[in-house]
């Protein structure tokens, strides 16, 4: 059984009171400061987790709350055959802390994310990502990411990022410790011609944007649009498709290919169906290279 496809591990469940109270020796002086607030155990929202940060900004805008960083702590299930020992892994995380009348500090967490089962242990930690401001934070325009542990040694937790890594840019952002962890900003994937089309025929479950990245496709900043004038300059577009840091392979074949596929269409040299199969043939031999590169890193 796989865990994002990596071999060995089984899956990931928020970690117990009693697997916690076991590492929180070790763990702790990983992802904290001393005179950080103690971790705590809490309940889940109801907000969806595809508003996580405008449902987070709602919150401390609603209550006059603060901000807290931390972590909320996840165990690895591992298969014996290949790991030691289960590992664990900390995703960066933020609450929203306010104080009652009687002065006691309450958090509260307005999200709710697939597999939540209703509770979860949150450390708070002022080092969770110190590079970014609290509104970069909160901004929606970067990716948070988390540390790894456990598993038996050192091992585990280099395959382990090795593997997230190769993922694409939501799942890249992954450290065995809180200072070498550092977000990524968040940018639109531009998705070539008939990908999705190709992506759904082949039973591809991936998100489009993400795959298309790792596939080489142009990217741009969030919140940035291509316009008609970069699309028609093939300089530009070159740009686009340099900026893409986390391809696999090459993505200058593809944009080649979408080039000459558009002058031969515009000729009258080559019909849409034709270029549907040049497509084809073409993500199919970039999807085989990219699969290539993930098994190596297993």
């Amino acid at each position: 059984m796989q865990f994002h496809g990596m071999i060995g591990v089984k899956g990931m469940r928020p970690m117990s009171t009693e697997t916690f109270n076991k590492r929180k020796g070790t763990l702790l002086p990983l992802l904290r400061e001393r005179d950080d607030p103690p971790p705590r155990r809490m309940r889940t929202g109801e907000g969806a987790g595809d508003a996580w940060h405008a449902n987070l900004r709602q919150l401390l805008e609603s209550s006059n709350g603060t901000v807290v960083r931390g972590f909320k702590l996840f165990k690895l299930a591992v298969d014996g055959a290949h790991w030691r020992a289960p590992g664990w892994l900390a995703t960066a995380h933020v609450v929203v802390a306010t104080v009652s009348p009687s002065g006691t500090t309450v958090y509260t967490d307005p999200n709710c994310n697939p597999g939540d089962t209703g509770e979860f242990i949150f450390v708070p930690s002022a080092r969770v990502h110190s590079e970014l401001s609290d509104a970069q934070l909160l901004s929606g325009e970067w990716h948070l990411g988390s540390v790894v542990g456990g598993g038996g040694g050192v091992q585990f937790c280099q395959r382990f990022v090795q593997h997230e890594q190769l993922q694409g840019r939501a799942r890249s952002v992954v450290a065995t410790s809180v200072d070498a962890l550092v977000a990524k900003p968040r940018v639109n994937v531009r998705l070539p011609p008939h990908f999705i089309e190709w992506a759904r025929v082949r039973k591809i479950e991936h998100s489009f944007g993400d795959l298309a990245e790792v596939m080489g496709a142009p990217v741009f900043p969030c919140g940035e649009s291509l316009d008609a004038e970069v699309e028609d300059d093939p300089v530009d577009m070159y740009a686009t498709v340099s900026r893409n840091e986390e391809a696999h392979v090459d993505g200058l074949c593809g944009l080649k290919l979408e080039l000459k596929c558009r002058n031969m269409l515009l000729r009258g040299e080559l019909s849409v169906a034709e270029a549907r199969v040049m497509f084809f043939e073409h993500f199919d031999k970039t999807y085989d290279r990219v699969r290539v590169s993930k098994k190596v890193s297993e």
